[in-house]
């Protein structure tokens, strides 16, 4: 059987058809609309258009937070237009009733822990890098959504319980990925480097983007620490596009080990590993969550 999986983005819609066997047939993405939720269902069904009758249904993977009393889009991330909005019956109109929308960041956390680096663990977690911090808890092979579907919203975490004001050191503001970015820049003296740039710095071992980096890490790390008293994970998978550099696993687990050795007793410690599906995580994840809904496993 095959699917038709979307990961809905600020900048695109990236969109696959995935089978059973998790094999990708076929992949293409379109500019995510910016301007109104009608532009954003008019592409959502002009994508669907191409494969009537040839999928089962949608799988879509969208930023922000359904909450789960009102069906309603409480917290929209990048698309704004879909505050407040039954998102899921919006795009049922146009589309099919055999459609599904989950959390971006759930999605790839339901990818790590059905099919890859979260698999057969009782409790893990999962941080993906990016504009943000998103993120996902799992229990068995579930994501656990909390009362309203909140849970694992990283980005909100403080970073300085004495900040109250706004996202002011929130950990979205203090580890996105263009934030280290831009400070690898800044340190190396250059007005701007795209992230693979700034990482072959780190990789050549020039001192001022390795100091940007462990300062980074630091509190990626402090973050991990938290997760670790807070749900006891058998391992944390990161991801996002910069979680492929070997080098910034390498200096969480450094950053991690330096806080575990501060501790005057020996704590349980978190396993620091990659997620294992990278860019193609949100797709496989939304897949997991359909064949979930619709008890197709």
């Amino acid at each position: 059987m095959d699917y038709l999986t979307m990961d809905v983005g600020g900048s695109a819609i990236k969109y696959a058809i995935i089978n059973d066997d998790l094999n990708i047939k076929e992949k293409g993405q379109v500019p995510t609309p910016s301007d109104s939720l009608e532009s954003f269902k008019h592409t959502v069904a002009m994508i669907y258009g191409k494969y009537i009758g040839l999928v089962d249904g949608i799988a879509m993977s969208l930023p922000g937070m359904i909450n789960k009393h009102t069906n309603k889009v409480q917290i929209p991330g990048a698309l704004t237009y879909n505050q407040n909005q039954d998102i899921l019956q919006e795009l049922r109109s146009v589309t099919t009733d055999r459609l599904t929308i989950e959390n971006d960041a759930k999605c790839a956390a339901l990818c790590e822990v059905n099919y890859g680096a979260l698999k057969n663990t009782s409790v893990g977690a999962v941080i993906i890098i990016g504009t943000g911090i998103g993120g996902g808890i799992t229990i068995g092979n579930e994501v656990f959504a909390g009362t309203h579907g909140f849970a694992g919203e990283f980005s909100y975490l403080s970073t300085d319980w004495s900040k109250t004001d706004g996202f002011d050191k929130k950990w979205a503001n203090e580890s996105s990925a263009f934030k280290l970015i831009k400070d690898i820049a800044n340190a190396v003296g250059k007005a701007e480097l795209n992230g693979p740039q700034a990482f072959e710095y780190c990789n050549q071992g020039n001192m001022d983007a390795l100091t940007v980096l462990k300062r980074y890490t630091d509190i990626i790390a402090m973050g991990c620490y938290n997760l670790q008293a807070m749900v006891d994970p058998d391992k944390i998978a990161i991801g996002g596009g910069i979680s492929k550099q070997p080098i910034l696993l390498e200096y969480i687990q450094k950053s991690l080990d330096e806080i575990y050795a501060k501790m005057p007793m020996p704590i349980p410690q978190a396993t620091i590993v990659p997620c294992a599906y990278y860019n193609d995580s949100n797709l496989i994840g939304a897949l997991a969550h359909y064949k979930n809904v619709y008890n197709l496993h």
